[in-house]
């Protein structure tokens, strides 16, 4: 059998026609490798590539972004290990197109489609199955025949009339195309640990802590595992925390120190109040003293035979 190498990875490849029945998925576009030509790694066992992304020039200029030729990388070249698409708004984490002058970033199948939208040697398949509903396959629909509001049981988001989606009728469940293939993990500059992909949201009540929207329990989610309990909704991970939860976070700071201020001074009170009482307790312990004494004295002159005042009382 042929080898064939490829720049992104060390092994030999080998070429297969059609791996029939097969669920794999593009190590470049993230993409099933359902009924396609595919480039094996033997060696790693997860590692395919389709022919187009196998063939995908390492340097093309492109009309979305003429003033420089964008590189092809076989992984983001940012530390979050992520991007977002210039072109369809959707997170990346394999093979892209990017121009690290400019940080403007293609994934390879919306750079090739725009180049020539013809030119798609790779369509979608006509069914998937999916982590977050392994019980029926999904069905590809090119465009949804839905009249009313209907939202992406994935993300959460509304559909657009001309989005592309995946439907099980059996469970009235759907997922936006982009959302077949999310990253497994992702980063965030604003935040120290790698976020991970929960298929299924597994908290009765979760608040997303960049958009403080609920996470309903049915959606995605990415949650940061390492104690932190930090997660959002699959949709929010290349936006900014917004000036609600901004807002949110300074008010609970301040309310805090208030609160703690509060404290402090009502330690202060107890404190001086503790103090004072204390010095009530030595002086009736005085006055008692002083009493006593007083009087044993008194008793001792009597039975002498003086008086109060020291002067005998028989003379």
């Amino acid at each position: 059998m042929e080898g064939h190498k490829h720049f992104s990875h060390p092994h030999t490849l080998s070429f297969h026609q059609n791996l029939e029945g097969a669920q794999l998925t593009c190590t470049g576009c993230n993409f099933p490798c359902t009924d396609t030509a595919v480039y094996v790694c033997h060696a790693c066992h997860n590692f395919f590539l389709h022919d187009q992304c196998f063939d995908a020039t390492r340097s093309l200029i492109h009309p979305s972004h003429p003033d420089h030729p964008l590189s092809l990388y076989s992984s983001p070249t940012y530390a979050s290990g992520s991007f977002v698409c210039n072109s369809c708004n959707k997170i990346g984490s394999g093979f892209c197109f990017a121009c690290s002058a400019c940080e403007f970033d293609l994934h390879i199948h919306c750079a090739y489609n725009n180049l020539n939208p013809k030119r798609i040697s790779n369509p979608p398949p006509n069914q998937i199955i999916l982590k977050s509903h392994p019980y029926h396959p999904l069905k590809y629909l090119p465009k949804p025949r839905y009249s009313g509001s209907y939202s992406c049981n994935v993300c959460g988001a509304n559909y657009d009339p001309n989005d592309e989606l995946y439907r099980c009728d059996i469970c009235d469940y759907d997922a936006h195309m982009g959302c077949t293939r999310l990253p497994e993990t992702v980063r965030r500059e604003d935040h120290e640990h790698t976020l991970s992909l929960l298929h299924v949201n597994p908290y009765p009540s979760f608040e997303c802590d960049v958009c403080r929207g609920a996470i309903a329990q049915n959606h995605s989610m990415y949650y940061c595992a390492s104690g932190c309990d930090y997660g959002m909704h699959v949709k929010c991970v290349s936006r900014q925390v917004s000036d609600q939860a901004r807002m949110g976070e300074i008010t609970f700071d301040l309310d805090m120190s208030r609160l703690l201020n509060k404290m402090r001074k009502l330690i202060q009170s107890y404190w001086a109040l503790a103090v004072i009482m204390v010095i009530v307790a030595i002086v009736i312990l005085v006055i008692i003293d002083s009493y006593y004494s007083n009087d044993y004295y008194s008793n001792r002159y009597y039975r002498n035979g003086y008086d109060r005042n020291g002067y005998y009382r028989y003379g």
